[in-house]
């Protein structure tokens, strides 16, 4: 028996069925009356493998109602309980001997829930520390003509490290095109990736967590849903990645190169969604990667260090 099915046995009645409604459809009404043993394998077909999931859908008093029960600490708030409920599920499934990382990566607090950081699987500038520390201003190095190659591009990426990037105004699109512009890059709008037809160039918006990790704050867009090959875009993508600044202004922290293959093809198709673009009352639509594909596809371990 893993940990999420120890923990789905021993939650309250009610929180078992509130739970399982969450696995089944949010929208359907809650069944106080269902049956504890439907209840309970519902919870485990949704998050049989994934704990962190199910103790971020708990709220604090389920929390310490499972914690008084597996002898862990019912102090602090909700974010302190899940890190202290995991430590005791993975000691259950280990039988309290030590197990790699690889095997089973520890999360991170982000948000107030817990988040496995997955190792980075793409090239992204080195660190003297971790997390990374918001860089001393720069002065704009932008190349003169377009890059000739990769190597080329990636330099110009470093070099704007740190570059202020000025206020931003009503454009929110702005500070992307500024950050391009950095590298050379002319965004022309077209239907293909923004260097040469080859590589698509995004700024992702982070921001420092209490917790002092940084975390994507906002899902970016990718392209309009008219666009046809949103994904084919996608297929090399530069993340130059953004902190904002006080006054209006921003800065490039990092970068991170992402090539395409099978696991992120699949991450995309779980994480691309589409919504509204544009003022209120607008009919445009626009396809927006989720910011939990970053924790997922590498990037937050290349900006809190690998494990």
């Amino acid at each position: 028996m893993n940990a999420v099915e120890r923990f789905a046995r021993t939650l309250p009645p009610e929180s078992l069925r509130r739970v399982a409604k969450l696995a089944a459809n949010a929208n359907v009404a809650v069944d106080l009356e269902l049956d504890l043993d439907g209840a309970y394998a519902r919870v485990v077909t949704r998050w049989g493998g994934d704990l962190c999931g199910l103790l971020n859908v708990l709220v604090r008093a389920e929390l310490a109602a499972l914690a008084r029960v597996h002898g862990v600490s019912t102090e602090g708030r909700s974010p302190e309980l899940r890190a202290r409920l995991w430590d005791r599920g993975a000691a259950l499934e280990t039988g309290g001997e030590e197990v790699v990382r690889a095997l089973q990566p520890r999360p991170v607090v982000l948000g107030g829930h817990l988040v496995v950081q997955a190792p980075p699987r793409g090239l992204y500038p080195p660190s003297a520390r971790w997390p990374r520390a918001l860089p001393q201003p720069a002065v704009a190095c932008a190349p003169a003509d377009e890059p000739d190659s990769l190597d080329e591009l990636l330099a110009a990426a470093d070099r704007a490290i740190g570059v202020r990037l000025g206020r931003r105004g009503a454009d929110k699109g702005a500070w992307g095109v500024r950050a391009a512009a950095l590298l050379g890059v002319v965004e022309r709008g077209l239907g293909e990736p923004d260097w040469r037809g080859d590589v698509e160039i995004k700024t992702v918006p982070v921001a420092l967590d209490p917790s002092g990790l940084w975390r994507v704050v906002e899902d970016p867009a990718i392209a309009m849903t008219e666009e046809r090959s949103a994904i084919a875009k996608l297929q090399r993508t530069l993340w130059l990645v953004r902190a904002d600044l006080d006054g209006d202004d921003a800065t490039i922290i990092s970068w991170y190169l992402l090539e395409w293959d099978a696991p992120l093809a699949r991450l995309a198709r779980r994480y691309l969604h589409e919504r509204p673009k544009g003022p209120a009352g607008t009919t445009q639509r626009a396809l927006y990667l989720h910011k939990r594909f970053f924790a997922d596809a590498g990037l937050l371990a290349t900006l809190n260090g690998p494990a």
